[in-house]
């Protein structure tokens, strides 16, 4: 495991992000087409990575919608992660679906990098002292319409009473972060 609150995150990608922490992530939101600022700190955060050329990122807006309505203790944000995609290209994608948690560019891929995100989706869970206690896919399936298993919902359930999560590292199915 790591400390994220430890990394110092400095992202200057094409005017994205300002300076930044762990604890406050300030961008422009591919999702809304506004400058955001998500506040993470004292908190689990779950943490996502997406591609708007992967037909299994789009396939878990819905999921991942519906945890955030399910865990509203936790704080949901995504990062685009791919250097190929524009800004402009990107929010007009993300703009087409109903997502209700903020996703930022990552064009430089700074966050994957930081996290080791592999593929698209991967997901990432950080406690509210900064440590990784859960990465991988959200469930056994690239569609979670059709998955069997659900290791994110079964961290957050975990994690939600106190516990330590069942799965702490899930396979991740998808496309790859090209670096």
């Amino acid at each position: 495991m790591f400390k994220l609150l430890a990394l110092s995150l400095i992202l200057f990608s094409h005017g994205t992000f300002a300076k930044t922490s762990w604890e406050n992530i300030k961008g422009f939101d591919l999702v809304s087409g506004i400058s955001k600022e998500v506040k993470l700190e004292g908190q689990f955060s779950v943490v996502y990575f997406f591609n708007v050329n992967c037909p299994c990122s789009k396939a878990h807006f819905d999921h991942l919608n519906s945890l955030k309505n399910r865990f509203p203790d936790f704080s949901f944000i995504g990062f685009h992660s791919n250097k190929a995609i524009s800004q402009k290209t990107a929010k007009k994608y993300f703009a087409k679906f109903e997502i209700e948690f903020p996703i930022f560019l990552d064009k430089e891929l700074y966050f994957a990098n930081i996290f080791k995100a592999l593929k698209t989706p991967h997901v990432f869970i950080v406690d509210p002292q900064g440590e990784l206690v859960f990465q991988g896919g959200a469930t056994n399936s690239r569609n979670p319409k059709k998955a069997s298993k659900f290791y994110l919902l079964d961290a957050l359930t975990a994690l939600n009473q106190g516990q330590q999560p069942p799965t702490v590292v899930a396979k991740t199915l998808g496309c790859y972060i090209q670096r």
